[in-house]
């Protein structure tokens, strides 16, 4: 150990089978002086599980997924990915959706609670920063303020209005405002089968936006100072579904790296996951930011240092 390096505990926050979670525990105890405990908030039930008093009446528990108790006070930093999960393998043989949603919202608010009450270290971020910054609407209105091109955009749920901002607007586009676990809804082109169904617009408000044209899609990954990019190349509406698709390290321009920043800043974040395409005339045009988004594909993909520069962020800000 190198002597101005100082032992940390982390805690990561997420639910079972976290490919992400399980890689930076690897990494960061293999070359930093680091223990990360991770917190499979789905399965509390399988070992220990949660007690907590606020008079101190009993210990506190709080375990990790190797059914070690952890005391949050003595943590120098939380990684907080995702709490709870509507798809978990636990509780197979809970089958009322009701149930299994009164476990999921009861063990999420516990779990939070004493998250919110006991740790005192360093957030990752705080969950209400991640909670708000995963607005779109929100989103879109500070990309904009921050000088960064902006799909032209309708919210809307009335049929009247969607009908006129697609029909100047060919190959328009329609997505969630937030979507669901149970069914992930996809970006998909406004098609006349649904331009022709009032009951359909008006169910919910939607995000419709012009169609960007281009190939060229990139993904940026922003841990604290750190700003790595990759550039993704398919005809797809949504790349995601197929990744055998060319792929390569990617610099942004220094004025796009520092709005980034700034959304980020705003936003009360140190680190976010941003999609932007890259238009044929070379103009960068935000599509969203997901502030615990999936970075290590991209590793895969194009070589960048993806975990090596996470783990040197996250250290970094245990010990600050």
């Amino acid at each position: 150990m190198r002597v101005h390096e100082k032992s940390v505990r982390i805690a990561v926050v997420t639910h079972e089978r976290d490919l992400h979670a399980h890689a930076v525990k690897a990494e960061m105890e293999r070359r930093l002086p680091a223990s990360v405990h991770i917190f499979e908030t789905d399965h509390f039930g399988d070992g220990p599980g949660l007690s907590w008093s606020p008079q101190g009446l009993t210990e506190p528990v709080f375990p990790d997924a190797e059914g070690t108790r952890v005391d949050l006070r003595e943590l120098d930093a939380v990684w907080f990915r995702r709490l709870g999960n509507t798809r978990t393998s636990a509780n197979p043989e809970v089958t009322d959706p009701a149930h299994r949603e009164l476990i999921d919202t009861d063990t999420r608010a516990a779990a939070l609670g004493m998250l919110l009450t006991d740790f005192r270290g360093r957030w990752i971020d705080r969950p209400s920063s991640i909670w708000d910054a995963q607005n779109k609407v929100a989103q879109l209105r500070l990309a904009h303020e921050l000088g960064v091109r902006i799909p032209e955009t309708l919210v809307s749920q009335s049929p009247e209005r969607i009908r006129e901002f697609c029909g100047a607007r060919p190959n328009a586009i329609v997505k969630a405002v937030q979507g669901v676990m149970q069914a992930p809804a996809g970006t998909i082109t406004v098609g006349q089968e649904l331009l022709a169904d009032d009951a359909a617009m008006r169910l919910c408000p939607a995000i419709y936006q012009e169609f960007v044209p281009g190939r060229r899609h990139v993904r940026v990954q922003v841990f604290g100072d750190r700003v790595l990019a990759a550039l993704l190349e398919s005809d797809d509406l949504d790349w995601r579904p197929n990744l055998n698709i060319p792929a390569a390290e990617h610099t942004l321009p220094d004025a796009i790296e520092g709005a980034l920043r700034a959304i980020l800043r705003r936003l009360g974040l140190t680190m976010g996951v941003f999609d932007l395409k890259l238009t044929d005339e070379g103009e960068y045009v935000w599509l969203e930011l997901n502030p615990q988004g999936q970075w290590l594909f991209v590793e895969g993909m194009t070589g960048l240092p993806l975990i090596d520069a996470f783990t040197g962020f996250l250290y970094g800000e245990a010990t600050r």
